[in-house]
Parts: C-alpha cells; structure tokens; sequence
C-alpha cells in the first residue's frame, strides 16, 4: 500500500505539476549567493554581473620597469567582465529538468545553489591599446652622433643610445595577470637600440664637398636682409644622413603661418612684387651650387621665372609655397652637414662630410644659352588719367631664354667629361603701354 501511495503521488506530481515555464529560472535558485528565482536568463545574467562586476573592475595591475613602478591600471580599463551564460544556462536546465528527485525538491521549495564558475573575458584590443601606450612613454628613440660647427670648428657631438618595450611580451604578461583574477604586478622589458652613429662611426677627417657665397643684398634695416638672415640660420649645422633627402622648403618654411618671415620682394610671374618671405630664394641659389660643387644627387629644383642679380643664368634655385622646392640627396656614404653664415655681407654656404673623389679631379660649370623667346606684343592698357593720344611705356618688352648647364670634370687638368645639369626657361615679358582716351 505505501509502494502504490508513493507511485499515485508520484504520477500525480508528475499530471498535476508540469515542468517549470521554461524562460523563467526556478523560484528558490541561488547562483553564487546572487538569488535568480523567478528570472529570464537575461535578468539573471544582469543581477550576476552588476553584482560582481565592481569588485573585479576594481582589481589593479602595476606595471613596472627595473623595479620601479611605472603604471597603474584597474582591471575596469581592460574591459573585464564575467560571462555568466553557462552558469545561467545550468540553472535553467535545473529549473526545468524532469527528473522526479528535482521536480520533488522544486515542488518542496527546496533551495539550489549553483557555484559553478562564470567565464572571465577581456577586452583584447583594450589590452593592446593599454600596453602600446606604455610603450609610446617608456621607448625612447636612439639619438645619432653628429657633426655640429661652433666657434668656428666641427665637433663631434655624442648621440645617445635609445629603447624600445617588447610589446609581445607585455601583452602576454597582462593576459596572465588579468586572468589571475588579483591584484598584481607586470614586469615590462625593454632592449637597447643602438643608434646608426655613434661617435666612432664620425671618426673620419671631414672635409669640404662644395661651397658657395653670394652677397647679401640690402642692409640689416631692410626685410630682404633679415629673410635671408632667418633662412640661412634654418639650414645652419643641419646633419643629413647618407640617403637621406633634405628639403629647403621644408626647414627654410617661409610658406608657413606664423613662420616670422617679413614682406619684402620676390618674383611672380617675373614681375616683381611683395611677398612674405622676400629674400629666402637667394639662400635656396646659394645652397643649389654648394649642392653641384659637392656633386650630391639634385632632386627636384626649379628656376626663377626672370633672371636674379645674385645668380647667372641656369644657377638660381626658387622657392614657392609647397609646389616649388629645392631637394637633394647625400648619395654620399656618409653624413654631411651643412653650415651658412653671413660674414661681410655675404652669404657663404659650405656641405661638410668625407671625400672620396679621386686626388687631382676638378670640375667647372658653364651655362649656355640654347634659345631666344619673343615677347608678345605690348599690352596697351587706357589709362583715364592720360590726355587723349597720349602714351606713356611703363615696361620695356622682355625677351626670354632657355639656358643648359653643364658640368666639365678634369682629371690632373685633363678634360674626362661634360655633363648636363639642368634645363632651365626664363620666360618673356610684353611691354605695357599706358594710353589716354
């Protein structure tokens, strides 16, 4: 009698108390200590997390270099979080498992307790951000020996040698730490870069590649003088690495706002006008033939629209904004440098670096002109304040020419070679007539 009251209780349970609803967790489930009973999977996941998530948000990891701490961050910047879905699901299958020895314990309102653990993730780009980060603060570039001139010498100054953080290695060392799941420290790792030069890598006699001087036009009250006073202090112990391309737009930056260059005049279009930056053009000429004298690789370089005073036709180099540039290569195999001063009243240029141009070689440059190109005719232009029929000619018509350069080398005096520099075009001029109505 009693075997058969247990079975009719136990197909009454069964009739009478179907399993549980099954988006609905049991009433009386426990995870962790968080009670969950009577929730969906997803409010169960959300009372779990905000239940956890500020004790391990509040972790920390220090970081440290040599033993001195260099960082600290809470586990809350890596993106920490407890992944509860295995869990929740385990207490979902619970509440709805037809087993007789559960269904028996729900319907008695026993409590359950699930202590299964939650998965811990992390954010991976987070930590990648995080340790690039301390890599950017604690690497330090390496710094080169150089030639630097002062007091009239070249010296050698010392360069410095640099460090740069395995990255690779931190990151595996936080991915650890973090999933320790406690306070912590990381030790990071650096490595020694050796910079390209060192002060043995300069222990060569540093002679003169090429050199050139112009005068200084103007005077130290006029706006030219002082260009060319900025412009030359610019390209002054500038050290150029071999394969390097050095721009003097770029270090000169008369084209730049607030660059502290004044308005003087400058040629457009072969008319002169004024222009920030008047005066930097002649600097660009002079350290164009220190460039050709030194034998370096010419880049890019153009000529003035209309001949300059400083200059024989096919020598002046100019500058204009970002489109018009003087560049060169040190296609030597060492590092040069460059010096510009102003002594005298002259502007003298001078490349510094090793030579290793055979003993006797010289060379010349001639410029010769190739072709003439006609004006157009004058420009006749009304001009009220001219009595009827009168002209006045306020420009003379202006021819223009292609120039070729060319470089003659010598070897003990004997002529080897010619060779063409450059092609330049001067453009011509109308003349402008002023006539009355």
């Amino acid at each position: 009698m009693i075997l058969a009251a247990v079975g009719l209780l136990a197909v009454g349970i069964f009739l009478f108390f179907p399993r549980a609803d099954a988006e609905l967790i049991y009433v009386h489930m426990v995870i962790h200590g968080v009670p969950v009973g009577g929730m969906t999977a997803e409010e169960a996941d959300t009372a779990l997390r905000e239940r956890f998530a500020p004790e391990l948000e509040a972790l920390q990891l220090r970081f440290a270099l040599d033993g001195d701490e260099v960082a600290v961050r809470n586990f809350a910047a890596f993106g920490v979080w407890f992944d509860f879905a295995d869990v929740v699901e385990a207490a979902r299958e619970y509440s709805n498992e037809r087993n007789m020895r559960r269904r028996m314990a729900r319907l008695l309102g026993r409590p359950h307790e699930i202590d299964m653990l939650p998965v811990f993730r992390f954010d991976a780009d987070n930590v990648d951000a995080i340790v690039r980060e301390l890599a950017a603060d604690l690497n330090q570039t390496p710094v080169n020996a150089r030639f630097y001139h002062q007091n009239g010498a070249i010296t050698v100054k010392p360069g410095a040698m640099g460090r740069t953080m395995d990255i690779n290695a931190a990151i595996s060392a936080t991915t650890e730490a973090l999933a320790a799941l406690a306070d912590s420290t990381v030790a990071l790792h650096v490595e020694a870069v050796r910079p390209r030069y060192t002060r043995d890598d300069l222990n060569f006699t540093v002679s003169v590649l090429g050199a050139y001087q112009t005068p200084q036009l103007g005077n130290a009250n006029d706006a030219r003088a002082r260009n060319i006073d900025r412009a030359s202090s610019r390209i002054h112990n500038q050290f150029i690495l071999p394969g390097e391309v050095f721009s003097a737009g770029t270090v000169i930056a008369a084209h730049l706002p607030d660059s502290g260059y004044e308005a003087a005049l400058v040629l457009v279009r072969g008319q002169p006008v004024e222009d920030v930056g008047g005066g930097v053009c002649q600097v660009a000429t002079t350290l164009y033939n220190a460039v050709l004298r030194a034998e370096l690789t010419v880049v890019q370089r153009h000529n003035h629209s209309a001949p300059v005073s400083y200059a024989d036709y096919g020598f002046d180099a100019t500058l204009a904004g970002t489109w018009y540039d003087l560049k060169f290569k040190n296609s030597t195999n060492q590092p040069i440098l460059l010096t510009s001063e102003i002594t005298g009243g002259r502007l003298y240029i001078t490349i510094h670096g090793y030579e290793t141009r055979a003993a006797g070689r010289t060379i010349r440059f001639t410029s010769e002109r190739t072709s003439i190109i006609e004006p157009d005719p004058c420009r006749v232009v009304t001009d009220t304040t001219l009595a009827p029929g009168e002209r006045i000619r306020k420009q003379d018509p202006v021819r223009g020419f292609t120039y070729e350069v060319f470089k003659h080398i010598y070897q003990n005096g004997t002529f080897q070679s010619r060779e063409r520099v450059n092609v330049s075009t001067y453009r011509a001029l109308p003349g402008l007539v002023h006539a009355g109505e």
